[in-house]
């Protein structure tokens, strides 16, 4: 699983802050931000949206990128995808960054809520209100390309990815999981993988895992390693996995690497 690539992109990172601030103001990225209320979570969230250039001169559909952590990764998504889609590595994407306006302390009990499956149905809500409230909202209002979603997730948000795939895969088709928290109410991830392959059966999937050479053994990379191989076990004759450490990488350093790649991976040819 290890391999000796580094990719660390530091503008991306200051792209993304910026973006947060002052996205609406200067209309980076052809973007516009919508304030949703759910009725599965019950609460309000926070929509970036950016569609390609030339979007509003043609009738062309387009595959959705869907970006958990959006106050802090919009941003940097929506730069590494332009900068991919310059040299026709990846298609054209809309990109949707889901977000609850701001990136503190009341964000952060929002996103563990959101993002970790629990006794208390957090990730099950979330999870709701992507399938029929946020995806269904996107697909009315832009022209989207219905079969071919993606979500990225880091962190916890790679937590919540696996949990998407592990429970109800068809929702997305591509998956890009960067660093996930695994350790999370004892390694229930675990139990969920174990009880997916019904779920997954032959369906065609793309998914793409990462983890830092210098994240920690114990918390990030020896749960991740160990995830891989029990997926690869399955032996399932549609899912595409691909799985990469970035040497020399660190937990916080691994956003751009984990999307840069991703996006690469899932989006390539076989």
């Amino acid at each position: 699983m290890r391999c000796n690539h580094k990719f660390v992109i530091i503008a991306f990172l200051i792209s993304s802050l910026f973006f947060s601030l002052s996205a609406q103001e200067f209309n980076l990225y052809n973007a516009e931000k919508k304030i949703i209320f759910s009725k599965s979570v019950e609460d309000t969230f926070y929509v970036f949206i950016s569609v390609p250039k030339g979007y509003n001169d043609s009738e062309k559909s387009y595959p959705v990128l869907y970006v958990l952590d959006g106050d802090v990764a919009f941003g940097m998504a929506a730069s590494i995808a332009r900068y991919l889609q310059i040299g026709e590595n990846i298609p054209e994407l809309i990109i949707v960054g889901i977000g609850y306006g701001a990136f503190d302390k009341s964000a952060g009990e929002k996103r563990r809520r959101d993002y970790r499956p629990a006794t208390t149905d957090g990730a099950e809500n979330f999870l709701k209100f992507l399938e029929v409230e946020l995806i269904p909202f996107i697909n009315t209002n832009y022209r989207t390309v219905p079969e071919d979603r993606t979500i990225n997730g880091y962190s916890i948000g790679g937590l919540f990815g696996l949990y998407a795939l592990f429970t109800k895969p068809e929702i997305f088709n591509r998956y890009i999981i960067g660093s996930p928290s695994l350790t999370w109410d004892n390694y229930s991830i675990f139990n969920y993988e174990e009880n997916s392959s019904e779920k997954i059966g032959e369906m065609n999937l793309s998914v793409f895992i990462s983890v830092g050479s210098e994240e920690s053994d114990e918390k990030y990379f020896d749960p991740t390693d160990k995830l891989v191989t029990q997926i690869q076990e399955r032996n399932y004759s549609g899912l595409k996995l691909e799985a990469k450490v970035f040497d020399g990488s660190t937990h916080l350093m691994g956003p751009p690497e984990s999307l840069t790649h991703g996006l690469l991976s899932v989006f390539g040819k076989d």
